[in-house]
């Protein structure tokens, strides 16, 4: 006879619940995540008003109490609707400074750290939507460090404005070869002499291959585009630069010479860094 896993209590011949048990452990279930979506719901609204954080406090202790939430989930579900907020806030594309300095708030509020707020890369959100906040109204943004030191050597007055690691620097080379070629046919004309005929080299063609070069460094600050690898390294000025496309993963740029081909910058954000380099061209 098996014991019921819910009361610890002899459940029957092969059984291994009471059925009430099942019904009370579903019900607090319901009541649980029922508890967390309200928890969620009151922490967006606290940080999308303009009062103090005291009240959401109290409010939280209430359905934690009410909805057997554990208090251990508390941070998880504070973080959640922390990251909601953003997502509301950045509907828009932009992130002005009231909603930043809500964000700000909450955070030091709730004692929550950089690294937890960023677990699903909410904070690197924020970050990049208030850099082009600054750079959209001329402001060269001053918002980030980088540990270590960055293989670039910076220009007088030159301020980092976004650093990916781990980029990729892609290029594009053309190819020649030729296609339809013939050895021809050796006809013998007299004894000891042959006349080659229908011999020909082909036509040339010429395509276009996009090639990996390296992956480094790609840091963009106010006034040029650097990549720095191992194998390779570029610094485009913006006054160099004739025009950029847009890629869903990186930007491709063009120089302004007779002979230039398009360079990629693959940083895994091309939204971001497409208007982030667009803009600060213009500054």
């Amino acid at each position: 006879m098996g014991n019921c896993k819910f009361c610890g209590k002899p459940a029957g011949f092969l059984r291994s619940k009471h059925t009430e048990c099942d019904e009370q452990h579903q019900q607090r279930e319901r009541e649980i995540q029922s508890g967390r979506q309200q928890i969620a719901v009151e922490v967006l609204r606290a940080i999308k008003g303009s009062e103090n954080f005291d009240g959401l406090e109290k409010t939280i202790a209430e359905i934690e109490q009410s909805s057997f939430v554990s208090s251990a989930d508390r941070k998880t579900l504070l973080i959640k609707g922390w990251e909601n907020a953003i997502e509301q806030f950045l509907e828009d594309g932009v992130l002005d400074t009231t909603e930043e300095k809500r964000l700000v708030e909450f955070k030091e509020r709730f004692a929550l750290s950089q690294s937890e707020l960023d677990k699903n890369g909410a904070l690197t959100k924020t970050a990049k939507a208030a850099i082009l906040r600054d750079v959209l109204n001329g402001i060269i943004p001053q918002r980030i460090s980088v540990d270590g030191n960055l293989p670039i050597n910076l220009q007088k007055g030159e301020q980092v404005v976004w650093a990916f690691p781990d980029s990729k620097y892609l290029e594009d080379k053309t190819r020649r070869q030729f296609v339809g070629g013939s050895q021809g046919v050796s006809v013998r004309v007299m004894k000891g002499v042959y006349y080659r005929v229908g011999a020909f080299k082909g036509q040339s063609v010429e395509h276009t291959e996009r090639i990996h070069i390296d992956t480094g460094w790609v840091v963009v600050t106010n006034k040029n585009i650097y990549f720095a690898g191992p194998q390779k390294s570029v610094r485009l000025p913006y006054a160099k630069i004739v025009s950029f496309e847009p890629f869903s993963d990186g930007i491709g740029v063009m120089r302004d010479t007779a002979t230039a081909k398009p360079q990629i910058f693959v940083t895994g954000d091309g939204w971001f860094t497409y208007n982030l380099v667009t803009n600060l061209s213009q500054i």
